[in-house]
């Protein structure tokens, strides 16, 4: 509950500038003046983007702001180019002024206001080759505190520049990002031993191996290298499998120069091995094979197909729209029949069956519900299950019109709150959770999914409840009534008085909870005379915070409500 204003003691920055040997160097700028430079079509994604090819000329060279870089090789460039325009997000600005202002970020943080600016959308941008590498551009782009430029060959081979054009930023005019140095791909070739005679595809799900001292550079680069092999970008962020070729070395690269990175095997049956932590050296692709034989000691185990069929509770009514699992999804048909091809015959596997069941009113369903699959000894190939839903049971609380209108006036939003209880066989009551509170005309309806005895507690603030009557709900019963009856007239109320240094605080921030952690705090303001009105008090716990003359108080008020009414809290 504790209130606290968070200054930034760690700042993510999603796009951090290269240090050491990864800076690039800038040369003087250079003047050229294209006859028809290109103006570039954007694409809106930030992740592993796609890129499309430019659709106009520009007849002017002059027009507009142009950005171009140089890329040193040894060889003639033969590849593509990209240029991203990083912008600083509405509002972080001035989070940073005011970082700045208050010193935090001489601690940690970013340097300059240009290190928050992101790239949104990468462009395509033209290159041309010369003898000894190329040239990107020029290029049309929008002003901004920041670039990007990246290009790259087939091989992985890779140009990557950070360019701040300055602090006042140009609008018309051409920008020279300097001179790009070739980076050789960092990666592995994966060749697989053993795999000839398999059916299927085997795959290989890539996990880094992170350098602590070096995890920013590496992490920045990532992005740009996600340009570079989208479908291996996206498996390094995402976990997902890249296919593994049987009959050659399937190369993966370019990867960031991590200190190593950790190879699983995966068998067409969907089985895991590994995993295999292979060192990575900057600039080089390294030789690794995985031996199947090795990494599945105990055989790469079978799959099989599930055949089965939801049904709704008790009943042969069918139910469920869709099954999904970590496979993917499968339909159930209106039978409530479905098929599960490619399911695990070595671990248990959990399923998902959406029901798809809210409506108005009560459901007679959760709409969602998971099942547990587990493999046996000797199973078929094709295996029958039966899973069934189970049905709610409803405890109803029930109010008359003058409960309802009290609890009303002493509530405001999120509140009233109601809280399911259960009795134990020891008689202790604790709270359980149940997935639906229906309100309705005279009360609410709470969802039950076992046999027992409950109430419920309702609650107009955090520390004011009190119960509805106790019900036994048995295997025969649908609904069950409980009753809440009104308030006393008279309660035991409560008030907080703030004072610093002898004087009343006003606009001092309260919070206040209850014994229930599960109920929202409440949050008021004092008075010119530092007073806050709580109103009744039942619980036996009322945990505190208190902010106000630049000071903070926390603490259980419990005890002074109960015995003189009034909070006294000095800040």
């Amino acid at each position: 509950m504790r209130l606290k204003r968070v200054l930034g003691g760690t700042v993510v920055v999603v796009l951090l500038l290269g240090v050491g040997a990864w800076m690039l160097l800038r040369s003087a700028p250079v003047a050229l003046p294209p006859p028809r430079p290109v103006v570039l079509t954007r694409v809106e994604d930030a992740g592993v983007p796609d890129v499309v090819a430019p659709l106009e000329t520009v007849e002017a060279p002059d027009a507009g702001l142009w950005l171009t870089a140089t890329l040193e090789g040894a060889h003639p460039f033969a590849g593509e180019a990209r240029v991203g325009a990083a912008f600083v997000v509405e509002g972080d600005e001035g989070w940073w002024e005011e970082e700045k202002r208050q010193k935090a970020l001489d601690i940690v943080g970013p340097s300059s206001l240009e290190d928050l600016a992101n790239v949104r959308e990468w462009m395509k941008a033209p290159a041309s080759a010369s003898s000894r590498g190329g040239v990107v551009g020029p290029v049309a782009v929008p002003p901004a505190p920041r670039y990007q430029v990246v290009a790259f060959e087939p091989d992985g081979t890779f140009w990557w520049a950070d360019f701040v054009p300055g602090t006042t930023l140009p609008t018309t005019g051409t920008l020279d990002a300097g001179v790009l140095r070739a980076n050789r791909p960092t990666g592995v070739s994966v060749r697989l031993d053993g795999a000839r005679n398999t059916q299927g595809t085997f795959s290989v799900r890539v996990e880094r191996v992170v350098d602590p001292h070096d995890a920013e550079r590496a992490s920045a680069l990532q992005p740009v290298l996600a340009l570079v092999n989208p479908d291996l970008g996206w498996a390094l962020v995402n976990g997902t499998p890249v296919p593994l070729r049987s009959d050659a070395d399937t190369r993966l690269a370019p990867l960031p120069p991590d200190r190593a990175v950790r190879l699983w095997l995966r068998a067409p049956s969907g089985r895991e091995g590994g995993p295999v932590e292979v060192p990575l050296r900057e600039g080089t692709v390294n030789p690794v094979t995985l031996d199947v034989a090795r990494l599945f000691p105990e055989g790469m185990s079978r799959s099989v197909t599930l055949r089965g069929r939801v049904l709704l509770g008790n009943t042969s009514r069918p139910a469920g729209r869709m099954v999904g699992w970590a496979g993917g999804e499968e339909p159930v048909d209106p039978d409530g029949r479905f098929t599960i091809p490619n399911v695990p015959a070595w671990r248990a596997t959990r399923f998902n069956v959406w029901l798809g069941m809210e409506e108005d009113g009560r459901p007679e369903a959760p709409s969602m519900w998971d099942f547990d699959f587990t493999p046996t000894e000797g199973m078929p190939d094709t295996v029958d299950v039966e899973w069934r839903v189970p049905v709610y049971r409803w405890l109803v609380v029930r109010m008359d019109g003058f409960t309802r209108a009290q609890l009303k006036e002493r509530s405001e939003r999120p509140y009233p709150v109601y809280l399911l209880e259960r009795r134990d066989v020891q008689g202790l009551w604790s709270a359980v959770p149940s997935q639906k509170f229906v309100p309705e005309e005279d009360g609410v309806a709470v969802s039950l999914l076992e046999t027992g005895t409950y109430r419920v507690q309702v609650a107009s603030t955090p520390y004011a409840s009190r119960p509805s009557s106790v019900a036994q709900v048995g295997a025969d019963d649908t609904t069950v009534d409980v009753r809440l009856s009104p308030a006393p007239s008279v309660d035991s109320s409560c008030e907080v008085h703030v004072t610093h240094q002898g004087r009343p605080v006003a606009g001092a921030l309260v919070m206040v909870g209850g014994q229930y952690r599960s109920m929202p705090p409440v949050r008021g303001e004092t008075d010119s005379a530092g007073r806050w009105r709580m109103g009744t008090v039942t619980s036996s716990a009322l945990p505190m915070f208190v902010q106000g003359a630049e000071n903070e108080w926390e603490g259980d008020g419990a005890e002074a409500c109960r015995t003189s009414g009034i909070v006294e809290i000095r800040l």
